[in-house]
């Protein structure tokens, strides 16, 4: 499975269409007519189809782990269809692999409750593994990915929510309520302070960075220094602020759905096989690598990221899929390298 050898997203994005459709237990006999004729239109088409099935096929020789079963396959084709159609601008999918990935979504840190009198502070936590998602005053939606902190410091003029570590992915709410109108609304890491203006956006803390992506609306990024004009991110625009001041770096990245977690999935489509593991990393409570011989492998897929051992079973399907091995180290370290 690689970059050379695999069909368009356009085409994937059909493969998958049909999949869904053909499996909703509604097509006819004339749907099923239509997709052979899709199927041998081309060469490329049927390559999509087959690159569907396969890994679907090496989902279903997973072990099961609930009463769901192989079900799951084909829910997970059906949300990834949802999804499209609830947000447009989510491109359609590659490949689609579908791994049970844990996250029960606990909240394992409410802490403080207003420290002045004109303010109001609350503080979620979630551990490695977890995801939660909050409804604040102001009707926000805040969505905490794994291994992640915040502080929320709402007072009559602004509202604030403190990044200390991991990944958040924030719905601005309309503010109706507020005292003195409607509020400003900020993000702020040790690198940028980030200014929505009605928006959906996602902000990641790691390896002495912050990354923004930007679903909706726009965001202006002030730097650390605080000194340069604001950098204004659009719809569709990813930034990186480092800790060095310098401006923020523009960057473009196909391969990865950023708010994906947020609907219970990880995404991706042609992604090197390190990339995707130091993604599933951040799910697992012992040290996941990939060597640099199995690196520059591909892997799209939808890996759920609800349900028990989601990281195993991600890892079994990785097997199944990839000219790829699984090596156990000391201290529960698991490598992947290739075959």
């Amino acid at each position: 499975m690689n970059a050379a050898a695999s069909p368009s997203s356009d085409l994937l994005d059909q493969a998958i269409a049909w999949a869904v459709r053909l499996g909703s237990g509604s097509a006819d006999t004339k749907a099923h007519d239509e997709c052979d004729a899709w199927r041998a239109a081309h060469p490329t088409h049927e390559q999509a189809w087959q690159q569907v099935q396969a890994v679907e096929d090496a989902f279903r020789q997973v072990p099961r782990m609930s009463d769901t079963g192989g079900a799951l396959a084909h829910g997970a084709l059906q949300a990834a269809t949802r999804m499209r159609a609830q947000q447009g601008r989510r491109r359609a999918l590659g490949a689609i692999g579908v791994m049970g990935l844990a996250a029960t979504g606990g909240v394992i840190g409410l802490f403080v409750w207003r420290e002045q009198p004109w303010e109001q502070r609350t503080g979620y936590a979630t551990a490695v593994g977890e995801r939660k998602r909050v409804t604040l005053a102001d009707g926000t939606e805040l969505n905490l990915n794994t291994g992640s902190e915040v502080q929320v410091i709402f007072s009559p003029r602004q509202r604030r929510i403190v990044l200390n570590r991991g990944e958040l992915f924030v719905r601005t709410g309309a503010d109706s309520g507020a005292l003195l109108g409607h509020r400003a609304f900020w993000v702020e890491t040790p690198h940028a302070r980030f200014e929505a203006l009605g928006t959906r956006f996602g902000v990641r803390e790691q390896d002495g960075q912050t990354r923004l992506s930007m679903i909706e609306g726009r965001v202006a990024i002030h730097t650390a220094g605080g000194d340069a004009q604001p950098v204004v991110a659009q719809a569709g625009d990813g930034y990186i602020v480092r800790a060095d001041a310098a401006p923020p770096q523009r960057i473009v990245d196909r391969s990865f759905e950023p708010d994906a977690w947020t609907d219970g999935a990880l995404v991706a489509r042609q992604m090197r096989l390190d990339a995707f593991v130091a993604e599933l990393a951040r799910y697992h409570g012992t040290p996941l690598l990939c060597d640099a011989d199995a690196a520059s492998l591909r892997v799209s897929g939808v890996f759920q990221l609800n349900g028990p051992d989601p990281v195993g079973r991600a890892l079994e399907a990785l097997v199944r899929t990839l000219p790829v091995r699984l090596e156990h180290g000391t201290g529960g370290t698991l490598t992947i390298a290739r075959r």
